[in-house]
């Protein structure tokens, strides 16, 4: 079999994981179909992966743009993929064979502490598919304050959301410039979100 043919099977092999998991765990889960070749390509270049040494990924699913942001990655390059679900740990640990992938099967706050343990002076950008619209303001608050604190000072933060308002106005509050754009060939739609400049929060 072709390459492109094992990549179409495989992204439809995925397609259905996340579908049977979304109907398990729909607040966990937050997306009824993993994001798009397009989508996550789009999402690499918005965090400025191709020259990008530290990277952490928040809710990677089932590796849709963790292989895109793989893709773009240097050799030398580190990406940190923070997801809470365990199936979906378990799926990103067997079929992601690349020493530069840490699957952390930790919640995004444990971003700080992960971040002092590896000595790293802070991430180069941060991607982000967690449904936020799903959570309650606090802890969404809490996940964005955690970015913040552990990205470079020209650190980027790239949010992928499906609910077109929620997060843009609690991003402003912790990041000096906020952008957003909509990618319309995605099912559904996707809002893009890129927040750079985060506010110091002692």
């Amino acid at each position: 079999m072709s390459d492109r043919g094992s990549r179409t099977l495989a992204h439809r092999s995925s397609h259905w994981r996340f579908l049977r998991e979304f109907l398990r765990a729909q607040r966990t889960v937050g997306a009824v179909a993993p994001t798009s070749h397009g989508l996550a390509r789009r999402i690499a270049q918005l965090a400025g992966a191709e020259a990008a040494h530290a990277i952490a990924e928040f809710g990677p699913g089932t590796g849709a743009i963790t292989g895109e942001l793989l893709a773009a990655l240097p050799a030398d390059g580190r990406l940190w993929a923070f997801e809470v679900y365990p199936p979906f740990v378990a799926h990103l640990r067997a079929t992601i064979e690349d020493l530069r992938l840490i699957v952390v099967a930790e919640s995004a706050e444990a971003i700080a502490g992960l971040r002092e343990r590896q000595e790293l002076p802070g991430f180069d950008a941060i991607v982000s598919a967690v449904p936020f619209s799903l959570m309650d303001r606090a802890q969404t608050t809490q996940i964005l304050r955690a970015a913040g604190q552990a990205l470079r000072p020209d650190g980027i933060f790239v949010a992928l959301q499906y609910h077109p308002r929620y997060l843009a106005p609690l991003l402003r509050a912790e990041f000096t410039v906020v952008e957003r754009e909509v990618y319309p060939w995605n099912i559904p739609p996707a809002t893009l979100l890129r927040a750079r400049n985060p506010l110091r929060v002692d």
